[in-house]
């Protein structure tokens, strides 16, 4: 059997846990409207008879110079270098801003990018 490991990543409210909960099919992370509910990393495990795939939910990314927001930040970007695969999560709804580019580009290292639009269902 194959397995890998995905670091979800994006700004706070992207998306992650949402989408994390259905690629996994329950809920193992917490969804909330309210920015920086996920503090740490949340594993979300995926099986099937072929592969398993180890999803890490990870704070999102959001403008505070708080400590405990320093640690998020530096818990995310920790998990998106120990990772196989980054899913760079887009608020789709908010759309891309200047934000998402500068974010995606500092978290581009050896490690592959993938990138999800979320909310495509409420875009305008």
């Amino acid at each position: 059997m194959k397995s890998g490991t995905v670091a979800v990543v994006g700004r706070a409210n992207a998306g992650k846990s949402t989408l994390i909960n259905v690629i996994v099919g329950e809920k193992v992370a917490i969804v909330s409207p309210k920015p920086q509910t996920t503090r740490d990393r949340i594993l979300g495990v995926l099986t099937t008879s072929d592969y398993q795939l180890v999803f890490e939910d990870t704070p999102g990314f959001y403008k505070s110079t708080t400590e405990l927001n320093k640690k998020m930040q530096k818990t995310a970007r920790k998990t998106a270098k120990d990772v196989d695969v980054i899913l760079f999560v887009l608020d789709g709804h908010s759309g891309i801003s200047d934000d998402d580019l500068k974010l995606l580009s500092s978290i581009i290292s050896d490690v592959p990018v993938i990138v999800a639009m979320s909310k495509t269902d409420i875009m305008p």
